[in-house]
Formats: C-alpha cells, sequence, structure tokens
C-alpha cells in the first residue's frame, strides 16, 4: 500500500530472480494473514549497512511512495524476549512427560 509517511513493515526477505541475491533483487514477501503473501520490491540504497538472506524475517521502517518499491531507512533490531527462571523440580517433570522410547527422527532441508 503507497505510503508517503514513514512506516513499519514485517516480512520474509526473498529474492526476485534465481541465482544470488544481491542489493537489487531483494523483496519483501508479508503475511497470507495481513497481506495476501503479496511481494514488493526493496531499494536498499538509503541504508548505510544492511546483511540480509532470503528466508530472513525482517522488520523495516521506510517509505513505498508509489507502492511498487519500499524505501527503507531503517532496519529495525529485534526486541529480546523476556525468560523465566523455571525450578529444577519442574523441569525434571516437563523432561520426563516428553520422553519416549521410540526414536526421533529429524529431517532438515535447504536450498541455494
Amino acid at each position: 500500500k503507497p505510503s508517503q509517511g514513514e512506516c513499519k513493515v514485517v516480512g520474509r526477505v526473498c529474492c526476485d530472480s534465481t541465482g544470488k541475491m544481491n542489493a537489487s533483487s531483494v523483496v519483501l514477501e508479508g503475511s497470507i494473514d495481513v497481506s495476501y503473501g503479496k511481494r514488493v520490491s526493496v531499494d536498499l540504497r538509503a541504508l548505510d549497512k544492511y546483511s540480509l538472506f532470503p528466508g530472513q524475517i525482517v522488520a523495516l521502517e521506510g517509505t513505498n511512495p508509489t507502492g511498487r518499491k519500499f524505501i527503507p531507512t531503517k532496519i529495525l533490531d529485534a526486541v529480546p524476549l523476556k525468560t523465566r527462571a523455571i525450578s529444577p523440580d519442574k523441569t525434571s517433570n516437563c523432561v520426563r512427560s516428553f520422553v519416549d522410547p521410540t526414536p526421533l527422527k529429524i529431517a532438515c532441508l535447504t536450498s541455494l
């Protein structure tokens, strides 16, 4: 959606072409719930430095004057989640309840 003023967006970093991602091939994909998975090109020229990879979830602040290209002025930092201390007796009960004699199978997939 076009926005002349500063706005904050969250999405998944994608590449608009096959091959290696570069500064001119970055697109931001929105969630299915909020933007029906639509993508918008990202113009990174206004950023001094950045480090992005395909699949990364990012929050950006910037403008989208035409609705076709988002121009970020800032990559927003992740907010650390608060952790709770759990007493050892509760931890052992939790672990005991998840112990299963059958082997655990894990599959890891990646694409280049």
